[in-house]
């Protein structure tokens, strides 16, 4: 529970989001040597038949059983830990934040969990204890656990250091973006402003990530507009816990989204 050694937490449920965020979680356990801990939340209800227990631990037991086989199945040495637990999932997975390092959980799959009433991931990634890892399925293939990019706004230092670390553990470029809400198409000198503004912002990263291979730019709108337009299967878009409600909803299902706090770094 939330007095535990620490690991990486997986949100599990049955749904193959969920399975994905599993998949994508092991890099994570394996580069820091702690397990991934599998975890599914049983909410109970009032009037529970003995037989009802038995029927929704047998599902419990059979989604972690597939959460596991994904994890084994990428050949990597994850150290695999699997629980049920008993509650009500978001104050479960937020007691699980406490000793975690960071928590994966499927774009969806735990806003069906939650019958309809707001978005569990996003809930959790927004009050959380440490990082959370919101992880979409691309529809129609075999989910992957290969980021293709990072993505992340550069506003914020802990949350740009996160992106340089996550960036250099999948060995993937990054692309630093900033919003020019003000700056019109014509505004030659707007532009380069905001321009040199970013580039002063990642310059100390760049040098102390010389690995990592990095792209700018200044981009008209929100960060919203930014992702629905420039959508890519393996993306994944690091951001401010503070403001990633409407970034990690069911709206915005297409991106996966890491969310984090100075204070979680």
């Amino acid at each position: 529970m939330g007095d535990s050694a620490p690991s990486v937490v997986v949100g599990v449920d049955g749904s193959k989001a969920a399975v994905a965020a599993a998949r994508w979680a092991v890099d994570e356990a394996v580069s820091r040597d702690i397990p991934l801990r599998l975890i599914y939340v049983i909410e109970p209800s009032e009037r529970q038949a003995a037989g009802d227990r038995e029927g929704r631990l047998a599902t419990a037991r059979s989604a972690l059983q597939d959460a596991r086989r994904a994890v084994e199945g990428t050949g990597q040495p994850a150290k695999v830990e699997a629980e049920i637990l008993w509650g009500k999932p978001l104050a479960s997975m937020m007691e699980e934040s406490r000793s975690a390092v960071m928590m994966c959980v499927g774009s969806i799959g735990l806003n069906h969990a939650a019958h309809g009433v707001g978005s569990l991931s996003a809930s959790l990634a927004a009050s959380a204890l440490c990082p959370v890892a919101v992880i979409r399925r691309p529809s129609g293939r075999r989910a992957a656990a290969r980021v293709g990019r990072v993505t992340v706004q550069a506003d914020n230092t802990g949350v740009l250091r996160q992106a340089f670390e996550e960036a250099r553990l999948r060995q993937a470029p990054l692309r630093a973006i900033a919003v020019a809400r003000s700056a019109g198409p014509d505004d030659v000198e707007a532009k380069r402003a905001a321009h040199a503004l970013l580039r002063r912002r990642i310059a100390r990263w760049t040098r102390q990530y010389p690995d990592v291979p990095v792209d700018s730019a200044v981009v008209r709108g929100t960060v919203d507009d930014y992702l629905a337009a420039n959508q890519e299967p393996d993306q994944l878009f690091v951001t401010d816990a503070r403001a990633c409600y409407d970034l990690c909803g069911a709206h915005n299902a297409g991106n996966s989204i890491l969310a984090t706090r100075s204070s979680n770094l």
